[in-house]
């Protein structure tokens, strides 16, 4: 209690725990909590050589997207129009539809080369080498690129639905082929492939939340308690430093308190101290802002795990600080540097592949992940099991190397 009060008084603890939480949350809660208004985003949707059958299956790969309130489709659009408007930064991106998307030799092509499909459905329209008749045209917005993206994936996995319903059926008839049925059924074949494309899904996933300010605030607000966890537990570790240059520690390992209460104790309130800070994030975001973090059982499981992790290493390296100074760099230079890596700084997804592995070799990384999943993707405790095993491994080695370490420097 003794080192909790001390830091109350200290100004940089003040600052790291409360000031710039609310100040972290107030700016968020301005810049994007009345942004529905405004941040509509719009998607356009071209037909080459369109027929009823595409313009069909387009509603069918829109419905089954299940887009939000905040992106807007235009479907009045010739392709001329589209590349146009995209340039003038009119629409956000789009999407162009060839006719040749429900033809037989499309689909036969798509049958014979599954991996293709499978390719162009979930990674990337434009990476599969298969003519599946669909065109992504980004604009100056990466994220409405990625929103286009999308859109032609949901398409296609329409195609897909249709495909695989056919086959299943072609199969039951006349044995399973990875070909398409070179026989009377042919016919019937591609007939089941494109009603089953078009037939609309038995329910639909909505997420209203998705794009708007109370969801934004969800994602960054932790994602910068991170970044904060960090800094304000090596700011808290360089006190240690500080009392062994000033003697403090060589006067408490002489006293009858035993080392392990000392290093408990200082430990404790670092730990408190920042667990505190991050609840209050939590609590002013949701409610001054009306944003939401996500499963609050979820939440708290992941704000305890974050913090063990990101307060061991922190405490560790400040630890290992031979000057108060040292201890000042390390806690804020490696702070941002694990934020930049961990992606504290930039939208979900906005990552290139390679810096969203490499952000997997950090907590910072693991934490927005599980936070990500309670707040972008609606998921429970169940589904962070993974982030908060990784986070509670890094906690449990510094969090035990960190009081070795600590009580090592109060018997120095």
């Amino acid at each position: 209690m003794l080192d909790i009060r001390r830091r109350l008084l200290d100004k940089s603890a003040l600052i790291t725990s409360f000031v710039a939480p609310f100040l972290l949350a107030s700016i968020l809660g301005l810049a994007f909590g009345n942004s529905q208004s405004s941040g509509v985003m719009t998607i356009g949707i071209a037909f080459s050589n369109p027929n009823s059958y595409v313009r069909n299956l387009s509603n069918a790969g829109l419905a089954s997207a299940s887009l939000p309130a905040l992106i807007k489709v235009d479907k009045n659009l010739t392709v001329a129009n589209l590349e146009h408007e995209v340039k003038l930064n009119k629409i956000s991106a789009g999407v162009i539809l060839d006719g040749s998307l429900g033809s037989p030799s499309n689909i036969e092509s798509l049958v014979n080369d599954v991996n293709g499909l499978l390719s162009a459905t979930f990674v990337h329209p434009n990476d599969t080498k298969v003519n599946i008749g669909i065109d992504v045209v980004s604009g100056s917005s990466s994220l409405a690129g990625q929103v286009a993206q999308g859109i032609a994936a949901s398409i296609l996995g329409r195609i897909y639905n249709g495909i695989l319903v056919a086959t299943v059926v072609s199969s039951n008839r006349t044995g399973y082929s990875a070909t398409i049925p070179k026989s009377e059924q042919t016919k019937t074949f591609f007939r089941i492939a494109e009603s089953s494309a078009i037939t609309p899904l038995p329910f639909i996933l909505k997420n209203d939340n998705f794009g708007t300010g109370r969801n934004v605030i969800g994602y960054f607000a932790p994602s910068m308690a991170v970044v904060f966890l960090f800094i304000g537990a090596g700011l808290g570790a360089r006190s240690i430093v500080q009392e062994r240059g000033e003697g403090t520690l060589a006067r408490l390992a002489a006293s009858p308190v035993k080392s392990g209460a000392i290093v408990f104790g200082k430990m404790a309130s670092i730990i408190v101290m920042s667990l505190v800070s991050v609840f209050l994030l939590w609590g002013e975001t949701v409610l001054i802002f009306g944003a939401s973090w996500g499963d609050p059982t979820g939440v708290i499981a992941m704000c305890v795990a974050t913090t063990l992790a990101m307060c061991g290493l922190s405490i560790f390296l400040t630890s290992l600080a031979k000057t108060e100074q040292q201890a000042f760099n390390a806690s804020v230079i490696v702070g941002f540097v694990l934020a930049l890596i961990g992606g504290n700084f930039f939208p979900p997804g906005s990552l290139p592949p390679f810096m969203q592995t490499l952000s997997l070799f950090t907590p910072n990384g693991w934490a927005l992940v599980g936070f990500g999943r309670l707040s972008q993707e609606g998921l429970g405790f169940t589904g962070i099991l993974g982030p908060i095993e990784v986070l509670g491994s890094i906690a449990l080695v510094f969090v035990v190397a960190s009081l070795f370490r600590i009580g090592r420097v109060i018997e120095l």
